[in-house]
């Protein structure tokens, strides 16, 4: 089985969400999705505005998918928008 390289940029809900508590609460969804599953990167993204998303690149097995991951960073409360960037074959 081959694994496959996910990143994914979560916005936060408003301006007024604390990234600390955003990329808290990220770690804790992915970290949790499957047994495969290792953070590669994990950091802050500017937007502008002083607005920040939480970039994260994580490796997973192949066969894990990414779009029940995707809606639950989506489902998570101070999360806007989430927005697979990339999506690699190792």
């Amino acid at each position: 089985m081959a694994n496959m390289i996910l990143e994914f940029r979560v916005m936060p809900e408003d301006g007024e969400t604390e990234f600390s508590v955003l990329e808290s609460s990220v770690k804790e969804v992915v970290s949790n999705y499957h047994d495969s599953v290792k953070v590669r990167v994990i950091e802050p993204q500017n937007v502008g505005f002083g607005l920040q998303a939480v970039r994260v690149e994580i490796e997973i097995d192949e066969n894990c998918g990414s779009e029940d991951l995707e809606n639950k960073l989506d489902d998570l409360e101070m999360a806007g928008e989430v927005n697979l960037l990339k999506m690699d074959r190792l």
